[in-house]
């Protein structure tokens, strides 16, 4: 019994304690405060519409909004605190929260409150209410907010699944039409189709590198692809064993197999997970359940998926691609991924384009519209991929200084993409909010025509709705132009032509788009209304968030430099893992340049502000010189004097001092020098 205790008494030592582990996981709960609050929401929701009645729904939705301001106020407190800096691993490193996740969980929860404000008016009005959905809502969000927080690949494929089997939900829920139940059979099928893709590239991954985490993944790539350069002198021998000893072939072709394997697991398990994200969101050629899904789907719902699901998809995309298979062999042309993607990129922004000039139903051109947008966003991926893929280039002797502006461009691309996708996702959904409010009773003004003269009856509705189409396009001074402007710039960074292709494309795509959208805003404005007159949705739900979101998309584009200050400080960082001195010493670079350029507008606001004292002073100088000119003896002896006369070049001398007139650029170039200063110290 002794011997059995001392057996025993090492393996009880290193349990943790229960005390610890609970504690451990209350912990993590808390530092995903917004996330669990949305959850414990849905399932209170849920259970209590078994017992709420019909005249209950008012009352959920209410307490829907109020689950998710509190969510809201949780992820305002978090983001932009130094804690957060480096990231924290929650649940043994599945999930990670950083300023990255919460910014999209910000976006996330702004969409479903968006979604909830007119979604039960809209229900109702069309004679098909349930009480699940502020539930299915808060479900598919939550899956969401997994995507923008995982750090594993299986978590991203339970946040994928969680958010899929919800929105399949609310696509047929409306049960009295038809169109509903189709659309929902054709997206749960497609949708189903790709989680198998995904699934299986996720085992090959696994396969390939024995492991699915994506930080490991990340440094197992190099490995297995030295693996696979060290196998082809045996690979060589297998194929021409002409000459050599047999047991010197069955060797090589042990070996062969096991160099290779990895490899060859690894590629297609890239393309398969490739693939499955690439459908969710939208992009060509897996776009084509889009149209139809939106269309057939209850409004609401189709701006739900227009909005949200794009920012969960692209969380996703950013996370597996950009974040863990940004290495140089995979990433950079022309062998890596992002060749692929670029091409994809090009088709799915002209294909959704051209396909949208051709309708007629607002909703399936909304939706053309936002597989458009999808190209555009692609660039900025692609264009993050080539520069991270530069920086972390193995085997290459390039000088620091290009490193560090590699890295540095990259966070620039991630934050590009992420200020698009948010505010790509306001303007979606006011359209699709607008959309949804233009009918009651089971009839919708889907159709262009029916918009003739919306100006005229509905005057604040149509303005709202044309802001929001117009940062669609891309007009300043709304937020879509900065975000285009934000995408194309980080591509023509890269010295890559096919990015300067892609730039040119997106700007004719950009053209085409335009004539679109405003063939709508055409038809509200300059067209006489029509004789039969569309019933609008009761309540004041959709008016708000038309509103809202108008609002948004103008003083986010007036203070485009502060919001996307926002996006820079979530990217700062990205490919390195969350909880590494590198990431602190990366976001703590960021805020100094700040600080540096807050006291070089300081300096400047200070300099300018003397400015007006000494022009005052100088427009005395004319008076004097008349008294001067006056005593012809003193101003000949003036005009004789040269120290008199040389006193101009000591003004010029003056304003030539560089400690005034350089200070800005000066301080503007410090933060260079102090973050590589930093970085030597910080070096772990």
């Amino acid at each position: 019994m002794t011997a059995l205790l001392a057996l025993l008494a090492p393996a009880a030592a290193a349990a943790p304690a229960p005390s610890s582990v609970g504690a451990t996981a209350l912990a993590d709960m808390g530092h995903l405060a917004p996330m669990m609050i949305v959850a414990v929401w849905s399932l209170l929701l849920l259970a209590a519409d078994a017992f709420a009645g019909g005249g209950m729904r008012q009352f959920q939705r209410r307490v829907a909004l109020s689950g998710l301001a509190l969510a809201g106020a949780a992820a305002l407190m978090q983001f932009g605190t130094v804690e957060y800096d480096a990231g924290v691993p929650v649940f043994s490193g599945m999930l990670a929260v950083d300023h990255f996740s919460v910014l999209l969980d910000l976006g996330v929860i702004a969409v479903m409150a968006g979604v909830l404000a007119f979604a039960g008016d809209y229900a109702r009005s069309h004679r098909f209410e349930y009480g699940e959905q502020e539930s299915l809502v808060l479900i598919a969000g939550f899956g969401m907010m997994i995507l923008n927080h995982s750090t594993d690949l299986v978590a991203v494929f339970l946040g994928i699944e969680t958010m899929s089997i919800a929105i399949y939900v609310l696509v047929g829920a409306r049960w009295n039409a038809r169109a509903s139940a189709e659309a929902a059979f054709k997206y749960f099928i497609m949708g189903a189709f790709s989680s198998g893709l995904l699934l299986m590239g996720i085992a090959l991954v696994y396969g390939a590198t024995g492991t699915t985490h994506l930080d490991q993944i990340a440094g197992q790539v190099a490995q297995v692809f030295t693996q696979w350069g060290a196998s082809q002198p045996y690979v060589d021998l297998a194929l021409h064993p002409e000459g050599a000893p047999a047991e010197a072939v069955r060797h090589a072709i042990d070996k062969s197999v096991m160099g290779m394997a990895p490899a060859a697991l690894f590629i297609p398990g890239l393309l398969l997970l490739l693939t499955g994200l690439l459908f969710k969101v939208s992009a060509v050629p897996f776009h084509m359940w889009t149209p139809d899904a939106y269309d057939g789907a209850p409004t609401p719902t189709t701006a739900f998926m227009a909005a949200g699901v794009k920012i969960g998809g692209f969380a996703a995309l950013l996370k597996v691609f950009v974040g863990s298979f940004a290495t140089q062999r995979l990433a950079t042309a022309p062998y890596g991924w992002t060749s692929v993607v670029a091409v994809l990129a090009l088709a799915t922004m002209t294909i959704g384009n051209l396909a949208a000039v051709q309708q007629s139903n607002v909703k399936r051109l909304l939706a053309y519209s936002s597989i458009a947008h999808v190209g555009y966003i692609l660039v900025g991926v692609v264009a993050a991929a080539n520069f991270y893929g530069h920086a972390f280039s193995i085997g290459t002797m390039r000088a620091a200084d290009q490193i560090e502006w590699s890295r540095e461009t990259g966070d620039f691309s991630v934050a590009a993409v992420l200020f698009y996708v948010l505010t790509y996702a306001i303007a979606t959904l006011g359209a699709f909010a607008c959309v949804s409010w233009y009918g009651a009773n089971k009839t919708e003004g889907t159709t262009a025509h029916e918009w003739s003269g919306l100006a005229q009856r509905h005057p604040g509705m149509a303005l709202g709705l044309t802001i929001c189409l117009l940062s669609l396009m891309g007009m300043p001074p709304t937020v879509g132009f900065f975000g285009k402007l934000a995408i194309f710039r980080a591509a023509l960074e890269n010295d890559n032509p096919m990015m300067r292709v892609l730039v040119v494309s997106a700007l004719l795509n950009s053209v085409v788009g335009a004539y679109y959208y405003l063939r709508l805003v055409v038809s509200m404005y300059f067209r006489p209304p029509s004789t039969t007159e569309v019933p609008t949705l009761p309540g004041r739900g959709a008016r708000v968030v038309v509103g809202l979101c108008a609002a948004a998309a103008l003083l986010t584009g007036i203070l485009g430099d502060t919001a996307f200050r926002r996006a820079e400080l979530a990217a700062a960082g990205f490919p390195y893992a969350a909880g590494t001195e590198r990431r602190a010493a990366w976001v703590d670079k960021l805020r100094t340049r700040w600080e540096d350029e807050a006291l070089a507008d300081e300096a400047a606001a200070e300099a300018d502000a003397k400015a007006p004292a000494n022009g005052k002073a100088d427009a005395k100088a004319p008076a004097e010189g008349k008294a001067d000119a006056k005593a012809p003896g003193e101003g000949k002896a003036d005009a004789k004097a040269p120290g008199d006369a040389k006193a101009p070049g000591e003004a010029k001398a003056d304003a030539k001092a560089p400690g005034d007139a350089k200070a800005p650029g000066g301080d503007a170039k410090a933060p260079k020098g102090d973050g590589k200063a930093e970085d030597v110290k910080r070096a772990p």
